[in-house]
């Protein structure tokens, strides 16, 4: 029963994407590409002592910018950082969780977004871990993402 709340959460959040993306293209083909740069301003959080530190992902929500985008982005960033490559699956999977995990939050233009890279990495971890049959799951969300995340959380 958990699985299907949980797939049904997924499905109405995908799909509200989709409604906010526009990432399909009229020719059928969708941007998958990551410039290759990290956009993040990586901020260190002092912790409890001088080798405690905690990583913090801070974005700018650009207009029309969702915290799915900016949960994208993270776990590109992240995966860039640490050279984690994931399929596409696996990067709807973490940022999916990302943002169910944030409570879906409503952004506005210029509002400061915090994801801590701790966090990222649990979902990385995860998405890593997905059986063959749980990423034939997620794939069927790829072909509604726009993995192109240049301007998202940054301005233009």
């Amino acid at each position: 029963m958990k699985f299907i709340v949980k797939t049904v959460l997924v499905m109405v959040f995908a799909v509200a994407g989709v409604m906010m993306d526009g990432a399909i293209k009229k020719d059928g083909h969708i941007v998958i590409a990551h410039d290759g740069q990290v956009h993040a301003q990586v901020v260190q959080v002092q912790g409890q002592s001088s080798n405690n530190q905690a990583v913090v992902y801070t974005y700018t929500a650009q207009p029309g910018d969702t915290y799915s985008y900016i949960a994208r982005k993270a776990v590109q960033t992240y995966g860039k950082k640490a050279t984690v490559k994931l399929s596409q699956a696996q990067i709807v999977y973490a940022e999916t969780n990302l943002t169910l995990q944030a409570g879906l939050p409503m952004l506005v233009a210029d509002q400061k977004v915090e994801i801590n890279e701790s966090t990222v990495k649990q979902w990385v971890d995860k998405a890593r871990t997905l059986s063959a049959d749980e990423q034939a799951a997620w794939q069927y969300y790829v072909q509604f993402v726009d993995f192109n995340t240049d301007h998202v959380g940054t301005a233009h």
